[in-house]
């Protein structure tokens, strides 16, 4: 039987591997063994399990930024490779060994990596790899090397990057890449979004790029309630988004990831409705006026889909990217990545979105306009591709 390992390495939340379990789920369908390696064995092990796939902890990499370049603006996907090892053979040897050693006890024939660049390096030469991710994800990999996504210089030369790649393939007698986006290339890649949240949409060779799998269709119903909130619990921003809806006398709930019980009781003392678990998002989404988020591509996409306007709580640069695409769109209100912002100013950006009905107009034009272009299923592109290339090995 062929086997497929579905890679996770860097990132976090549920977005890597809520796309990767629908592929594995439908090659398992067709006879295929899969299993799973993923940064996280915590949050989203219930969903692989449950699934009935193996999971193995991926090697833990701890982001830690060498003193000369520690207080410098991250650039490019580069400079958070830097962050990881790419700058340091040894660790990065330790780092693609423990890769080498998942997949060589796994002995897969094929790789899923989704945001996995050291997977991509442990199996560079020896065993075909399909990258999925976003665009911040999963920038082109026929550059020569990854360009800057700010106006801001590298915080390292790009060739700094690729001679510790080659050092390590050379130490560990593998074949040697000439550029490292290669890592994050493959001979087929796929981009799990529109193409509007697609930057580097008009770079890329060998790539589709597409929602994963049909997008809810646009909201029929009036919304019941004012707000549902989609958050996590490990930003700081959080709390200040919490305060600012306690303070308030908006109805609504929300799902607080990576929260436990002390903390979503504490909260629900302040008069918040918190579920323990995630909710389904179609239905959440309808039932409010306003989706409050951090920006990830699939709540996003589904929150667009469904027809409604947002407040984006970004935690990082892609997030805050995502949330301008829906600023121009005019169906969002977008809050600063760099957490400066206080509760008044969210009850500011929501009251907005609540009180004026510009926000839910082009939110219901956006709703149309996916609509009318879909259905997307990008799910049947990618295991038709990887059950062919199975198939003729």
């Amino acid at each position: 039987m062929k086997r497929v390992l579905f890679a996770w390495e860097l990132g976090d939340g549920l977005g890597h591997v809520s796309r990767l379990l629908p592929i594995a789920t439908v090659l398992k369908d067709n006879g295929v063994v899969c299993a799973f390696a993923v940064r996280n064995l915590i949050v989203p092990h219930s969903m692989i399990a449950r699934a009935g796939f193996r999971v193995f902890q991926a090697p833990l990499v701890a982001p830690y930024a060498p003193p000369e370049v520690r207080d410098k603006v991250i650039a490019s996907i580069g400079d958070v490779l830097a962050t990881v090892g790419y700058i340091e053979p040894d660790k990065l040897t330790a780092l693609t060994d423990g890769w080498a050693a998942i997949i060589d006890s796994f002995d897969p024939d094929l790789l899923i990596a989704d945001y996995s660049p050291t997977a991509g390096l442990a199996a560079f030469g020896e065993r075909p790899v399909v990258p999925i991710g976003d665009w911040f994800t999963l920038p082109p990999g026929n550059w020569s090397e990854f360009r800057t996504f700010k106006d801001a210089p590298n915080r390292v030369e790009p060739a700094r990057l690729l001679e510790t790649v080659q050092e390590v393939q050379r130490r560990r007698g593998k074949a040697v890449p000439d550029r490292v986006p290669a890592l994050m290339h493959g001979a087929r890649n796929f981009v799990v979004t529109i193409p509007e949240l697609d930057p580097y949409h008009s770079f890329r060779e060998n790539t589709e790029s597409s929602p994963l799998r049909p997008l809810s269709a646009p909201a029929t119903q009036e919304p019941v309630q004012d707000y549902f909130a989609y958050l996590s619990c490990g930003y700081a921003g959080t709390q200040k988004v919490l305060e600012a809806l306690a303070a308030s006398s908006w109805t609504g709930d929300l799902y607080l990831r990576d929260a436990n019980t002390e903390i979503r009781t504490q909260w629900r003392k302040r008069g918040l409705t918190i579920h323990d678990a995630p909710q389904p998002m179609e239905q959440a989404v309808a039932n409010a006026r306003v989706v409050i988020h951090h920006g990830g591509n699939g709540t996003l996409e589904q929150v667009l889909a469904v027809g409604r306007p947002q407040c984006i709580v970004p935690r990082h640069f892609e997030q805050q990217k995502n949330g301008e695409y829906l600023g121009k769109l005019g169906s969002a209100t977008v809050m600063k990545s760099s957490n400066r912002f206080q509760p008044e100013h969210i009850a500011e950006a929501v009251s907005a979105v609540l009180t004026q009905e510009r926000f839910a107009a082009n939110a219901r034009i956006a709703a149309a306009d996916l609509e009318r272009r879909g259905p997307f299923n990008l799910l049947a592109r990618i295991t038709d591709y990887v059950l062919s290339t199975l198939n003729a090995r």
